[in-house]
């Protein structure tokens, strides 16, 4: 009888353990991402794949709410990430990623002129930096799921077009808030104000800024071509994007949807793809906006990357173990295909 009794009770303490996994595995969330990218766009689709796929793997067991743009900027949105409560993951730039969450190293992969080309700037990211900048998020408080891409960056201004350097003294020029950013203007010498991207249509509207600098996609999804009179296709910084989960939200997954979510890397080979792929069409699009565009030559270019390109070093050796971080990019440029 004793026998029996002492079975029944460690069946019972047993089943006891278990509930808490249990209920773990049957429990629902809520995982509210934040982002600026308008419908219709590239970026807004990729999002939408991403709910689609993460709530019928996961059988409704993560429910994902793509938060509208337009109630707060990218920085706060990174902010309120990290703190898993409003939003439990954004997609947003690296540019945001660095200032919102106080990493100062995701600036280094934004270095005007760095990459000479996509196939560069794909594999540095794939091959170099996932492993590298993920174990930095993961530090401050994020975890690193897939990286995407805001594009190459170029100049829109009212007025006159830049087409050197020295044009920029004459700008009043939106910068990303974004130090990497702030020391380019710096080095041209221009005017930089920094604005985030919910302010700037204002800004530009009333005068407050001359221009600012962004991929022909943003610019355009983004409302922002109509104030403009010329786009200057100098492509001066790859800017990376990313989609990132609160290190405290993701820590209280189970196991399974843990690894549901870190699944999803094939998708930024798409994404990317999908955002090149429009850029072409945005360029001819910029004339039903009475937009002009201008087409630099290479020693124009040229002119440009060498001063931008002054700000390197100096840079990397602002932040720490930026040195090392930007010799593994050099490294991997030097490696690319």
């Amino acid at each position: 009888m004793r026998h029996i009794f002492r079975k029944a009770v460690a069946g019972a303490l047993l089943a006891a353990s278990l509930l808490p996994s249990l209920a773990l595995a049957q429990a629902t969330y809520e995982l509210n991402i934040g982002s600026l990218a308008p419908k219709g766009t590239p970026w807004m689709n990729l999002l939408e794949q991403f709910e689609k796929e993460v709530e019928k793997e996961s059988k409704d067991r993560i429910n994902v709410i793509i938060r509208p743009a337009g109630v707060m900027g990218e920085v706060e949105m990174v902010r309120e990430t990290r703190k898993g409560e409003r939003l439990q993951a954004c997609a947003v730039t690296t540019g945001a990623l660095a200032e919102g969450g106080n990493i100062p190293q995701l600036s280094l992969v934004e270095l005007p002129f760095l990459f000479r080309d996509a196939a560069q700037a794909d594999y540095v990211l794939d091959n170099v930096l996932f492993d590298v900048y993920g174990s930095v998020l993961n530090r401050r408080g994020f975890v690193l799921a897939i990286w995407s891409e805001n594009g190459w960056r170029s100049f829109g201004t009212k007025g006159d077009a830049i087409k050197t350097p020295a044009d920029l003294k004459n700008f009043k020029m939106r910068s990303q808030e974004s130090d990497v950013h702030m020391a380019m203007y710096k080095a041209f010498g221009g005017q930089a104000v920094q604005k985030p991207m919910t302010e700037v249509l204002t800004a530009l509207q009333s005068g407050v800024i001359d221009g600012l600098d962004n991929t022909a996609l943003y610019i355009q999804a983004g409302g922002l071509a109509e104030p403009l009179d010329h786009f200057t296709l100098t492509r001066h910084i790859y800017q990376p994007a990313a989609i990132v989960f609160s290190k405290r939200f993701f820590d209280g997954l189970p196991a399974d949807l843990q690894t549901l979510l870190m699944n999803k890397r094939p998708m930024a080979v798409a994404g990317r793809s999908a955002i090149r792929s429009e850029e072409q069409e945005m360029m001819a699009n910029f004339e039903l906006f009475g937009v002009d565009v201008h087409n630099l030559s290479a020693a124009e270019l040229e002119a440009f990357a060498v001063v931008a390109r002054t700000t390197h070093d100096p840079f990397a050796a602002s932040v720490e173990g930026g040195a090392d971080i930007l010799a593994k990019i050099r490294a991997g440029i030097a490696a690319a295909p």
